[in-house]
């Protein structure tokens, strides 16, 4: 703590004051003017130059000793705050990161469900040409040069849509802090390219509406990775509840400048005693991390956008503002 007089020599209080509070390393030490220009503006300018407190001269030492001790014990406080605070914050951090890694590690299950459900009619008809192959030999039959020409062909077809599976995929998850104005229609088709042999598979529809091209600004792969989170939410819940004629329809617009996405399904809405919390993390339903709606709330509100969820007669209904 610093005891100041204003009037000095060379350099008056309050500039010695002002010169302190612009300094990073000295900027949070309380000063105490004591000084015999008490008038209103005085006490006024001091305050406002960065002081806590304001003795005027001739003082009492025993009023002045318990001012400094207030100012210490108060400058105390403080900083023991700070240090919580910083304490609380490198917490959260390290929760976040924690939460990150566990939605990361949830997610790469979800990408080798996905492959496997791309892969698994492009397998069946390698297998099958590869059978009608071996069959004709063991006949002994012979293979003509068209048939093995056609056979190759579709074989070099088939190998090519798995290659580019894994291309698609791979680009879908990798890392992109890039934010650019990007079509809300294109991302959404990104997100459903990696679900469409999923939902094919478990019989589920999807339907996409637009009126017309929305364009935003922020991050296409993280919001297309928020859109993907919902489809498998309610993928899963079509199966835990085997619902009959599993629907989902997705629901593009333009309302005041602002991209708004409605995603609704006929799985029987969210559970009523997880409503209110399901964008907290670890707050999902028993089959879930639940950690995934919480990252796509922290995505969205990193790109400036927020996300909604309500109940309707048998919907789950998720709304995405950017």
């Amino acid at each position: 703590l610093i005891l100041l007089d204003i009037m000095m020599p060379d350099i008056d209080g309050y500039e010695v004051c002002k010169i302190l509070k612009e300094n990073p390393e000295t900027k949070d030490i309380p000063i105490i003017f004591i000084t015999v220009k008490t008038s209103e503006e005085d006490v006024k300018k001091g305050f406002e130059v960065g002081a806590v407190d304001y003795v005027a001269k001739p003082f009492n030492p025993i009023e002045l000793l318990a001012r400094v001790e207030t100012h210490l014990e108060l400058r105390s406080y403080q900083l023991f705050l700070e240090d919580k605070v910083e304490r609380q914050v490198n917490a959260n951090r390290l929760k976040d990161q924690l939460l990150f890694q566990s939605s990361k590690q949830a997610s790469i299950g979800e990408l080798l469900v996905h492959i496997a459900h791309q892969w698994k009619q492009p397998l069946s008809e390698l297998g099958s040409i590869n059978v009608k192959r071996i069959g004709k030999l063991d006949l002994g039959q012979e293979i003509s040069k068209d048939e093995l020409l056609e056979t190759s062909i579709k074989t070099e077809q088939i190998l090519k849509f798995m290659s580019n599976t894994i291309d698609t995929f791979q680009n879908f998850f990798k890392p992109d802090e890039q934010e650019t104005f990007f079509d809300v229609h294109n991302a959404i088709n990104q997100a459903c390219a990696i679900v469409d042999a999923t939902f094919d598979y478990h019989h589920i529809t999807l339907n996409i509406n637009r009126s017309q091209a929305v364009k935003i600004y922020g991050n296409e792969n993280e919001y297309a990775q928020v859109i993907l989170n919902i489809l498998n939410n309610a993928k899963d819940n079509f199966i835990n509840r085997s619902i009959q004629d599993p629907t989902v329809t997705i629901d593009i617009e333009e309302e005041d400048g602002r991209s708004k996405t409605t995603i609704s399904d006929n799985g029987g809405g969210i559970e009523e005693d997880i409503l209110e919390y399901i964008f907290m993390p670890f707050s999902g339903s028993k089959e879930s991390l639940g950690i995934g709606l919480y990252m796509c709330q922290s995505i969205l509100e990193k790109n400036s956008g927020s996300i909604t969820a309500k109940n309707s007669e048998d919907s789950a209904i998720f709304t995405i503002v950017l």
